[in-house]
Formats: structure tokens, sequence, C-alpha cells
């Protein structure tokens, strides 16, 4: 009997010992990481909890994971609980692993102690739109049911659902146009286009359109901002969006910001695009012609892991031109003449109405200060594209007024045009001297000569007439 209780109890403590080499097995194992990556991300991983391969137990688990890592790792864990609850731990420590450019995607990651870890994502890509990212949890080792496992393979990149943002600046009359011209005085307006960034779980921190306007250009006033779905539907917006004018600059500068309780709210996440509307005035700064006067727009914006990037814009511009009128001697064309005062038209049928002001452009300004080498020069300075008709409405003194009407056209580019397509760079106009008789000159003289001539025919007549009297 005594001999049978040795023989069980020998059993007993084979099977016993038997039953834990599973647990024991992988305590001379190494464990490993396989991390697959993506390019400009930067991945954090977090120890959360031990596991005691011997007796398949949780130790030293962080707080707030107590109540789902109850079971023994051999049992399993619900893992979807364990995620949900690791996602909203405000987690310290860690290891980061960055996937720069060019670096390999695939990084191995040995010598991990035994526990059960979190791989979170923690940050982006400078300009990338992070729309959706799911972390994720594994133990190292793992317990199949029948060994210990050592080895793990994350493949956080297909996790990852990313894009990149826009951003554009068009001419809200002429959206196809990157360029227009406008009068000196006169308001352009300009749509800005921004994708919507982020999701409902990965919410933006903040968002804005940086506008960069050259100085010709000054910022009036905002017409609407809207959130458009992919139906084209909008919702107006403008009342949560805070206009904000730079300072200290050469430039005339502004930022549209969104409040962020809109970016808060989930329906913002349910529109593809923020559209705003805005009007500049052009300003006695701009440049005439040339370069034009070059504005553009970039979108500035914070991702949930507060990371701030800005997206660059495209670039429109602005002209407006000069059209310069010299005024001469129609006999001496060399000959500059001061005095005389022209009106533009946009109308040919006003051209007869010098007071009809709705159809005027503007008076041409004449250099008559002497500060300037050339005489009898108008310059009109800050009108579009366009055809234009000019007219002389004062005539320098001791000249007649041109009574023509100069038809003239000023392309997109700024090249003019007379009635006949050919290119010109000023429009030349002609006056003759007025031609008036002289006070005692010949004039006069033909009368008194004429005169005389009469007197002399009646004294011939006389005498004439006497002899025949004499003679009878």
């Amino acid at each position: 009997m005594k001999t049978t209780k040795k023989i069980f109890a020998a059993l007993l403590a084979v099977m016993m010992i038997a039953l834990m080499i599973p647990f024991s097995a992988s305590a001379a194992e190494t464990n490993t990481l396989t991390l697959n990556g993506k390019t400009g991300y930067t991945f954090t991983l977090y120890k959360v909890a031990d596991v005691d391969t011997t007796t398949g137990e949780y130790k030293n688990i962080t707080t707030g994971l107590e109540s789902i890592l109850t079971t023994k790792a051999t049992e399993g864990v619900d893992s979807a609980a364990l995620l949900t609850a690791c996602n909203t731990l405000s987690l310290t420590g860690g290891t980061d692993y960055t996937y720069a450019t060019g670096d390999a995607l695939t990084k191995t990651i040995s010598n991990l102690a035994d526990g059960v870890y979190y791989l979170k994502v923690k940050s982006a890509p400078e300009g990338v739109n992070v729309t959706s990212v799911t972390n994720s949890v594994f133990a190292l080792p793992y317990y199949t049911g029948s060994e210990w496992v050592n080895e793990v393979t994350v493949n956080a990149a297909e996790k990852i659902t990313d894009g990149t943002p826009t951003v554009s600046k068009k001419f809200t009359n002429n959206a196809t146009a990157s360029s227009i011209s406008e009068f000196i005085g006169k308001d352009v307006s300009f749509t800005l286009t921004g994708s919507v960034v982020g999701s409902t779980t990965e919410k933006a921190k903040s968002y804005q359109f940086v506008d960069t306007m050259s100085a010709g250009l000054t910022y009036k006033a905002l017409t609407s901002v809207n959130l458009v779905k992919a139906n084209g539907t909008k919702t107006d917006i403008t009342s949560s969006v805070t206009y904000y004018a730079k300072t200290g600059t050469t430039d005339n500068s502004f930022t549209l910001t969104i409040d962020p309780t809109v970016l808060a709210n989930d329906d913002f996440y349910s529109n593809v695009s923020v559209e705003a509307v805005y009007t500049a005035t052009v300003n006695t700064n701009a440049v005439i012609g040339g370069a034009g006067n070059p504005n553009k727009v970039d979108l500035s914006y914070t991702n949930s892991y507060n990371q701030t990037s800005k997206i660059e814009g495209n670039e429109v511009k602005v002209f407006t031109f000069d059209l310069t009128v010299v005024k001469v001697d129609a006999n001496n064309t060399a000959t500059k003449l001061n005095g005389a005062g022209f009106t533009l038209y946009t109308d040919l049928a006003c051209t007869s109405v010098a007071t009809n002001g709705s159809e005027k452009v503007t008076s041409g300004t004449e250099v008559v200060d002497g500060k300037d080498v050339d005489k009898g020069i108008a310059t009109f300075t800050g009108i579009k594209a366009g055809t234009y008709y000019l007219k002389e409405t004062t005539a320098p003194a001791g000249y007649n007024i041109n009574s023509t009407v100069y038809k003239v056209n000023i392309s997109d580019n700024g090249t003019v045009t007379n009635a006949n397509g050919e290119t010109i760079t000023q429009v030349e106009v002609g006056d003759t001297p007025l031609l008036t008789p002289n006070t005692g000159g010949m004039g006069t003289m033909m009368f008194t000569i004429g005169g005389a001539a009469l007197i002399a025919c009646a004294g011939v007549l006389f005498l004439i007439v006497r002899k025949k009297k004499a003679a009878k």
C-alpha cells in the first residue's frame, strides 16, 4: 500500500512538472517583434503588464487595465476591450520607433521582456492628413494552447489610412483663370478651397487659411465660409470664423481661423472641403503691368497628434495697366504740347456725351510741372484690360481740338493695339494751329489797294469826259 502511494505521488509530481513545461520553456527564449511601419510615422511601444510564463499570470498591470487582465495568459484575453482601454490611457515612457525617409519599412526589435504590449501611432509626417488609425495590442510570448511563441509581427502600416490635403485660390467670377486685370480702386473676389482634415476618430485641433496678398491688394470683407459635402450641399459657418491681419509685414497677409468647437463636432468630418469667399481692393500700391500683383493661400492645420502642418497652395495674379497719350503739333510731331485734356471711355456711344460719368474711365493727368523732360504726356493709370475709346476734350491754347475718337485695346498681358490691330506703346494725338487774320495785314491791304484802284479809275474817267466836252 505504501509502495502504491509512493508510485502515485511520483506520477503526480511528474504530471505537474510536465504541465509546467510549456510555461517555463519560454524563459530561455528571446522575444522578437517585427514591426512593419510607414515612412514618416513614429510609433511608441509601451509595456502595460508583465507575463509570468511559469504560472500564466499577469503582473504589474497598468492602472486602468486591471478589470480586463483578470484571467491567465494561457486562457486568452478580450483584445478588443484591451485595445479600447489602452487608447484611453495617458501613458508615459515607452520606446519610439521612427520611420524616416529612406529607412527600411521593416524593423526587427529583439530582446523584449515577457509582457503585454501596446503599440501606438505617436506622430504622422508633416502635410499628411490622417483619417483612420488602429493601434495594436499583443503579448510576448503568447500561448497557442500547447506552447509559447516568442515572435510577433505587427503590420502597423496597414492600420493607417491617410492622404494629402489640398488648398487652392481662385477668382470667384473666373475660376479657371490664373490671372485677371482690374482698375485701381475696384474690388476683386477670391474663393479659397481647402480639404477637410482629420476624421471623427482623428479630430483636427486647428484649421486656418493663411492668405498672402501683395502690397497692391487690401483685404476688404469676408463674404462667406461654408462647409461643402460631396454632393455640393453647403453649410454656412461664417460666424464661427475669425479674421486676423498680420502686422509688421510688407504684404497684406491675414488668416481665417475656424473655431475649435466646429472641429470638435463630428458633423465637420461629413464634409469634403471648406470654402471661403472674400473681397480685396486693388490699391494705389499696385504694380502697374510687369510682374503684376501676386497673391496665394496656404492651409495650416493641427492634427490629433498636436502636429501643425502647412500645405502650400497656388498663386494667382491681379494685373492693372497704364495707357500713355502724347499730345503733339500735327505739323511737327516732334513738338509736344501742354494744356490738352483727354477722357477715356469704355463705350464708343458715350464719346459724344462728355458728361456721361458712368461710362467715363478717367481723365488723363498731363505732365506740366517742368520736372519731366517730356511734356505733353497724359497717363491713364491703373486700368484693366479691354477696349477703350480716347477723345480729346480740351485743346492746347492756340490749337484746334482733335475730334478723332481713338480706339485702343489693352490685352490681358498689357499689350496695347490700335484700331488697325497694330501694337503701339502710346497714343499720339496731333492738333493743328488756329488760323486767324492779322490786323493791318494782308486782309486790310487788299481793301486799300482795291479802293485806290477804284478812285484812280474814277479820276481817269473824269478827265476823259472833260476832254470830250472841251472838244465840242
